[in-house]
């Protein structure tokens, strides 16, 4: 059973897509702290609002599984989520880099709870589905 055909799943396998992107690119922007002209990018949060409305709508595309043993792929679409050159910067260095540590480290910060909370509602959600179908693992 693929779990994201479910809406809440989905919403949390979005939510944590979003923050394994996010986080991605602020370590690249912490690797270019030195980079003359470097400016941060963040990636744009999906609008949750809106998948909420679409949340029944089912997945588009299905990948078929030939065999009983298969499972479906769980990595991230690769920037799937929009990218964005963050232009309004607080400082910046005498080499024009915009990049301030303090922030991109509280951005990180903010990324790895929201998707623990993600990671979380998904496991307890999927307990309650097991206990619901007799398959209760503790």
């Amino acid at each position: 059973m693929d779990l994201t055909n479910l809406p809440f799943f989905r919403l949390a396998k979005t939510s944590m897509d979003w923050s394994a992107q996010r986080q991605r690119v602020l370590a690249q922007n912490v690797a270019q702290m030195d980079t003359p002209n470097y400016r941060p990018s963040d990636v744009a949060e999906p609008n949750f609002k809106r998948l909420v409305e679409h949340a029944e709508r089912p997945a588009s595309v299905k990948v078929a599984m030939t065999d009983p043993g298969h499972q479906p792929g769980t990595l991230p679409e690769p920037d799937r989520f929009r990218a964005r050159v963050d232009r309004r910067s607080f400082e910046t260095t005498l080499d024009d880099n915009a990049v301030v540590l303090e922030e991109q480290t509280q951005k990180m910060g903010e990324t790895k709870s929201r998707y623990l909370m993600a990671s979380n509602l998904f496991e307890r959600n999927l307990r309650l589905l097991k206990a619901a179908i007799g398959r209760d693992s503790g």
